[in-house]
């Protein structure tokens, strides 16, 4: 399908109307984005699990869609290539954290200095979880690879959690473009998430997601 064609079932798509100038934007400037090639690769198929996506992370958040979408900080004027894949990303973490329990999820506010993307609270604990969406396909990761994410990630998260008396602290890893298909326990994901915590020593109070492709794993299992 060329540019004009993509362009045109963008925009007769049910995406919401700023998601849909941006995608256009993204086409029409050739701007180097992993959601640029996935869309090009299956229009019809990204574009469902886009909708797909923002209406679990809005019955996550208990608002609609394109709310959810613009409470991750998105906005439609800023077409640099990797912030609709950022945004995108939350949107997949809020709707896999639900589909783990985890209930009264919500973003943390942006204020100053960094915090966290997401607080929740799952078993009577509260948690806080910084989301992080690396340039790379699922199979490119590995344990040394994710160590780097972890260390520039993890910080924020238990900041955030100290401030606000959380209880636990999390980093969730999304690999290549986030979209819903569901989320269905990863043999290979589980291994590298279970090696990152024991490379960083089994830190305390803390869990490691890995969401790729569909696939998802969590290390170490959450509390009962």
């Amino acid at each position: 399908m060329n540019k004009t064609s993509l362009i045109k079932l963008i925009e007769a798509s049910a995406l919401p109307a700023a998601l849909r100038g941006y995608l256009g934007g993204v086409l029409a400037g050739n701007l180097p984005s992993s959601l640029r090639k996935a869309l090009k690769k299956d229009p019809d198929g990204f574009i469902a699990g886009v909708c797909g996506l923002l209406r679990e992370a809005g019955l996550a958040l208990g608002c609609a869609g394109d709310e959810a979408l613009f409470m991750s900080g998105f906005d439609g004027n800023n077409l640099a290539p990797d912030r609709l894949e950022a945004a995108l990303a939350e949107m997949l973490a809020v709707a896999f954290l639900r589909s783990e329990g985890f209930s009264g999820l919500a973003f943390i506010s942006r204020g100053r200095g960094k915090t966290a993307d997401i607080s929740a609270a799952r078993g009577g604990l509260a948690y806080a979880f910084e989301v992080c969406s690396p340039r790379a396909a699922a199979s490119g990761l590995s344990v040394d690879f994710l160590e780097l994410k972890y260390d520039k990630k993890i910080r924020q998260a238990k900041v955030s959690g100290k401030k606000g008396g959380l209880d636990r602290a999390g980093l969730v890893l999304v690999a290549g473009p986030p979209s819903f298909s569901g989320f269905g326990s990863d043999e290979r994901l589980a291994g590298l998430a279970r090696g990152l915590y024991e490379r960083k020593n089994q830190p305390r109070a803390t869990h490691i997601c890995l969401l790729a492709g569909g696939g998802a794993a969590v290390f170490p299992p959450w509390e009962t």
